[in-house]
This record gives structure tokens, sequence and C-alpha cells, in this order.
């Protein structure tokens, strides 16, 4: 049921965008698109004065930016290898200690 696939039509920065997603998936576009207005929102209001040259797609690309970079910096917090490695190690040492 989670993986049938529906049109969901969200609005950002005022234009509507239909996408074809998996309904498992609805909540998390939702909130995606949530999230970015929100941002959008941000810039306009920090830089909108300064700058009335920067246009609704140069807010969707600042926006756009910011949240690769962090999703790139969570994906560096959350790299379990060097706890693998240790883990391993250990397992190793287990092993060799009961071999004895």
């Amino acid at each position: 049921m989670g993986d049938e696939k529906f049109l969901l039509t969200l609005e950002v920065a005022g234009r509507k965008y239909p996408l074809k997603i998996k309904k498992s998936e609805e909540q998390s576009f939702r909130e995606a698109a949530k999230r970015i207005n929100t941002k959008i929102n941000q810039y306009r209001v920090a830089y909108g004065g300064a700058n009335p040259d920067i246009t609704t797609q140069d807010y969707m690309a600042m926006t756009a930016i910011q949240a690769l970079a962090e999703n790139f910096s969570l994906g560096e917090r959350n790299d379990t290898k060097p706890y693998e490695d240790k883990i391993n190690s250990l397992i190793n040492e287990l092993d060799n200690y009961l071999k004895k």
C-alpha cells in the first residue's frame, strides 16, 4: 500500500509543482515544501530590502545550497566507519582469545 504512486501538487515560492511520489513519502515531501517556503521567506526578509534585484529563483538557489550543505554536514556526522572498524577489531581480539 505504501509503495503505490500518486500525483501530489506542492506549492513552493508561490508556484505549484506536480510530483509523482510514493504514498509512503507524502509526509516527507509536504514537510520539505514547508521548510523550503520558510527558508525562502527568511532569505527574502534578510536580503530583499538590501537588494531588490534578487529574484525568487535566487532565493530558491540559496535555499537549495543551504539544504545540500546541511545534508553533507549530516552525512559526515553520521559516518559510522570508525565504529565499525573498532567493533571488527574487538571481534578479532575476542576470536583470537577464544581460540587459545
